[in-house]
């Protein structure tokens, strides 16, 4: 989980934001629609990601304070791991990037008149996506000046690129909503992109947390089915 950082690091920050860069410049180049449309909502979508993180820190501890790893009396450490994975982390996070990609999708991805997501909810997504990594990231970078380059390429093309496909994941069950004439059926789509966003989550973090290469390997395995499932569907 994010933890607040003392002091801003420059190498840090250049590297969190190239972190996300390529990424950042594919989604929205392939894009379609106005130049100046898409800028716009690209970077008003970013901040919402950083506003997010924001969020987060601030109400984690007063709704989840810290776990102390250490297995208690009558709690195994498979039981704290699913806990974190899916509830503390999966469910916090997602959460409030989910709220912050409706909330704007409101305001400029959807067309009020025949009650529709436009495919711009896709470039919200993704953008929220990256303004929370972006953050993520620097906190993780800058954590180890050891590994500084071992964790930039993990972050940049492992980290970035889950928390944007999860959230494009959730933008496309709100265009899959589209095709529901009731209101009921809508909002059990969006629920269901909901669950399976915490659920994309906690299966990486899952089999993240032990530190296996193994783990890692499975993780990125499921995540991948999952994604190509969403899509195919």
């Amino acid at each position: 989980m994010l933890t607040f950082f003392s002091e801003l690091s420059p190498i840090g920050i250049v590297l969190a934001f190239l972190s996300i860069l390529p990424w950042a410049f594919f989604l929205l180049g392939l894009h379609p629609g106005k130049t100046n449309k898409k800028f716009l909502i690209a970077v008003i979508a970013l901040g919402l990601g950083i506003l997010s993180t924001k969020v987060i820190l601030m109400l984690h501890p007063i709704i989840w304070p810290e776990v102390d790893f250490k297995p208690k009396k009558n709690v195994t450490m498979l039981s704290q791991t699913v806990y974190i994975s899916f509830i503390q982390a999966g469910m916090m996070e997602e959460t409030f990037k989910e709220l912050f990609i409706i909330l704007m999708g409101i305001l400029f991805a959807f067309n009020r008149s025949l009650k529709h997501w436009t495919k711009d909810i896709v470039l919200i997504g993704g953008f929220v996506a990256f303004g929370f990594a972006l953050i993520e990231n620097y906190v993780y970078i800058s954590k180890d000046t050891t590994k500084v380059f071992d964790m930039f390429i993990g972050r940049t093309f492992y980290s970035t690129n889950i928390h944007l496909l999860i959230n494009i994941c959730f933008s496309l069950f709100l265009l899959k909503s589209n095709d529901e004439d009731k209101w009921s059926d809508k909002l059990i789509l969006i629920a269901y992109g909901y669950i399976l966003a915490i659920f994309q989550h906690g299966v990486v973090d899952f089999f993240l947390l032990p530190g296996s290469r193994f783990g890692n390997w499975l993780s990125t395995a499921m995540f991948v089915g999952i994604w190509v499932w969403v899509v195919r569907d």
